[in-house]
């Protein structure tokens, strides 16, 4: 289970988290949506140890993450798998040795059928070939190379995935497979998701719960029937302001 407590960040001077309180269940799929510029990835990324707060604690199976020693961090960090907005692959790495980076460090040395073997069914699990291993990443469209990103997150079987605004950026038909393949994998590898997106049609695909941050709070939480139903203005305000992209 993750726990964010009265979390409060401060970037260029300004608050952009003011109190941030949330559960993430076992099991679930959580999407963080709001505006753009109302802290949905900063909070992302305190889970993982890449921000701190300036008070508040962030508690991954107990474990207090900016509290965390080297030995308690790698622990966090070998539960959970970070799927960024840009992809973030390795340009001089083909599309196998991006895989590989997903592994724990050395657990491929003198392994490499097992290797293999967890390749081939990363690359199953995102409806990729075989025949893109030995390509670069400026070789595949921008939806590849977001599938390879969410197969490097998967292939070592953590049991937290979070996506950082996965469709941005894509054209609506990659938009609604990348949505889709998110929503399988997921049940697949049986993973715990936490999706930040400011895409509405995505977050009530997607989620079993969803999240509205709102001047730095979660201003609303609940099912997608929830907040499709709410009278609360912040919620109103977004969906009323958010185009529509069609069905995913």
């Amino acid at each position: 289970m993750i726990r964010i407590i009265g979390v409060h960040k401060w970037l260029g001077g300004r608050p952009v988290l003011s109190g941030v309180d949330l559960d993430v269940r076992e099991g679930e799929t959580l999407a963080i949506m709001g505006p753009s510029g109302t802290g949905k990835s900063v909070l992302l990324k305190h889970i993982v140890g890449l921000f701190d707060p300036d008070a508040g604690d962030i508690l991954v199976d107990g474990i207090s993450v900016p509290s965390a020693d080297r030995a308690e961090m790698a622990a966090v960090r070998t539960r959970t798998a970070y799927v960024f907005q840009n992809s973030a692959l390795f340009d001089s790495m083909t599309v196998r040795g991006n895989l590989l980076m997903g592994l724990p460090p050395g657990f491929c040395r003198g392994r490499a059928p097992k290797c293999e073997e967890l390749v081939r069914t990363a690359l199953d699990h995102v409806n990729l070939e075989p025949e893109v291993l030995t390509l670069l990443p400026a070789e595949l469209s921008g939806g590849m190379q977001r599938r390879v990103a969410i197969a490097r997150a998967i292939i070592g079987k953590r049991r937290y995935v979070l996506y950082d605004e996965p469709t941005t950026g894509l054209d609506p038909v990659n938009a609604t497979r990348i949505n889709r393949l998110i929503a399988r994998v997921s049940e697949e590898v049986d993973a715990t998701s936490i999706v930040v997106t400011h895409d509405v049609e995505s977050a009530f695909f997607l989620a079993d719960r969803i999240a509205l941050l709102s001047d730095g709070v979660v201003a609303a939480e609940g099912t997608p029937r929830q907040l499709r139903e709410t009278d609360n203005r912040a919620v109103r305000e977004f969906l009323d302001a958010a185009p529509a992209r069609g069905p995913a």
